[in-house]
């Protein structure tokens, strides 16, 4: 099914070729594919922890995916979620110039990359969803706050619509669960906040963090305690630990909203829409305007509304958001793209 995503008027796929938000090496997951002497550039995709998260690291690799079937030698390497030595090890360890670009994400990850950025001066770097400022690092941001304002917009319309949704009370509340309390997840918070507020000003926000993107017993434990207090809907920002918010909607009886991939179909019928970043996407783009010496090393890229850069995905959640309210939505996304709403920002 093609999926309706809410926010944006361009093409992901030709953004950045204009201008430029989880010890020792792990064991690499290499796909063969022609490399740089094939004409495609050769990529590896160094991971702050493990592929599975079915969403955030999951889209970056489905992006690699892409890479390789446009011919391109590519190696995904993963690594434990707590481990940034590791990290740094398998940064380091596709440095030494046998790879084109090495592509890595995260803010977890900044320290690390400013670091061997300086140590491998030849090394083209590609890093999303953060910034180093080194000349041979391109980075890409999402205006994960512009993305979050429309998951606001959406949590509010249900609480205070109940009469349109089955599990909805009208209690006026909903919440967001956060990973970790850091600037780009608080980016998230604010975004939500003030899409909410657009809405309806008197409704409540419930905010509570994991602490990490992997407990998702933790995850589902937050959600259950906003689900109790009365939210209607809850957004999971959590990485992996937010799995267990999606399964706590279904658990309850209750809405939430995923993010970073689309989610929807996880929990059928309870997950409202799912807040994309369009991670996989960029990072193709941001390959394939470097092999042609259009990506600006040294300088950001930014993605947001107005690019596709983030947007809501309403697919596969069993229809139970009914069409004026998927234009309500659409109708705060053109604000915001026109300019008539700035959404604030904690970065």
């Amino acid at each position: 099914m093609k999926q309706r995503l809410i926010g944006g008027l361009a093409a992901v796929a030709t953004a950045l070729t204009l201008t430029a938000c989880g010890g020792g090496a792990a064991e690499p997951e290499e796909s063969a594919g022609t490399g740089a002497e094939g004409g495609a550039p050769s990529v590896a995709n160094v991971i702050n922890g493990p592929l599975g998260d079915q969403g955030f690291f999951d889209d970056a690799a489905r992006g690699m995916a892409e890479m390789e079937k446009a011919g391109s030698k590519i190696q995904n390497i993963q690594a434990d979620a707590n481990n940034p030595a590791q990290w740094k090890a398998n940064l380091e360890s596709v440095s030494t110039g046998d790879w084109d670009y090495v592509i890595t994400g995260t803010s977890q990850m900044v320290d690390i990359l400013d670091e061997a950025a300086q140590k491998y001066p030849d090394q083209s770097y590609i890093l999303y969803d953060s910034v180093v400022e080194q000349p041979n690092v391109a980075s890409i941001t999402y205006a994960q706050n512009e993305g979050s304002f429309l998951a606001g917009v959406l949590a509010a319309q249900v609480t205070t619509n109940p009469d349109k949704f089955e599990h909805a009370t009208g209690s006026k509340k909903v919440g967001l669960v956060g990973g970790m309390d850091i600037p780009v997840i608080n980016d998230f918070v604010e975004g939500f906040k003030a899409g909410v507020e657009a809405v309806d000003p008197s409704v409540e926000v419930l905010v509570s963090y994991v602490g990490d993107f992997v407990d998702s017993n933790k995850g589902f434990d937050q959600a259950k305690v906003m689900y109790d207090q009365g939210a209607d809907v809850v957004f999971q920002v959590a990485g992996g630990a937010g799995i267990g918010v999606l399964k706590a909607a279904e658990d309850t009886q209750h809405y939430a909203i995923g993010v970073d991939s689309n989610q929807n179909g996880l929990h059928e019928g309870y997950i409202l829409a799912s807040m994309l970043k369009n991670i996989g996407a960029s990072l193709k783009s941001a390959v394939d305007a470097a092999a042609a010496g259009e990506l600006k090393f040294g300088e950001t890229t930014p993605y947001g509304l107005a690019n596709d850069g983030v947007g809501l995905v309403f697919d596969d959640n069993g229809g139970i958001v009914p069409d004026d309210i998927q234009a309500e939505v659409d109708a705060y996304a053109k604000k915001v793209v026109d300019g008539e709403i700035t959404v604030p920002t904690a970065l």
